[in-house]
């Protein structure tokens, strides 16, 4: 059974155990997202923890850009969904706002990561960012020592980088 949060910031959420997490606002759960989440479902098996996908809810790119049209892939139900039929054991999902835009890499990692989901791996594309200005980067999470980083390859066909993005513009 897939559990799923709702977070709404500053908000104290006792850590049990560990997780690993897989962090992104996986829009349409993709070919490109489920080969990531294979790769968090192992780490996970092999760590004997819960699989955790950390999303956001607006999409960020509709609160950083409201000048620029952002047409979904699937609404959060949708998501949500697709994601316990990816065997993820949960979905938290943050409340998106202009405060967690804001938000240094290191407070997302504190507050977020080791404070709220006791993160001991994290798994992400290997070009995501976060945190105010898209200042973290997979170097940001590596340095950490509370958890360990999977950055994964983006995945490819003979059209290019199977993204969310590529999907919309068809």
């Amino acid at each position: 059974m897939c559990m799923v949060w709702r977070v709404h910031f500053p908000q104290s959420v006792p850590c049990e155990g560990g997780c690993v997490v897989a962090i992104g606002n996986f829009d349409g759960v993709h070919e490109g997202h489920r080969h990531l989440l294979a790769l968090a479902r192992a780490e996970a098996q092999w760590r004997h923890l819960p699989l955790v996908v950390l999303t956001f809810e607006p999409h960020p790119r509709s609160i950083l850009r409201p000048d620029v049209p952002l047409k979904r892939l699937t609404t959060l139900e949708e998501k949500t969904q697709r994601l316990a039929f990816a065997e993820v054991d949960g979905v938290a999902v943050v409340d998106f706002s202009l405060d967690v835009a804001g938000w240094s890499p290191a407070r997302f990692m504190d507050d977020v990561l080791v404070g709220w989901l006791c993160a001991k791996g994290v798994c992400v594309g290997e070009n995501f960012r976060f945190g105010h200005k898209a200042a973290g980067d997979v170097t940001t999470l590596k340095a950490r020592t509370e958890f360990t980083t999977l950055a994964v390859p983006l995945l490819t066909d003979e059209a290019g980088v199977v993204s969310s993005s590529r999907l919309r513009s068809l």
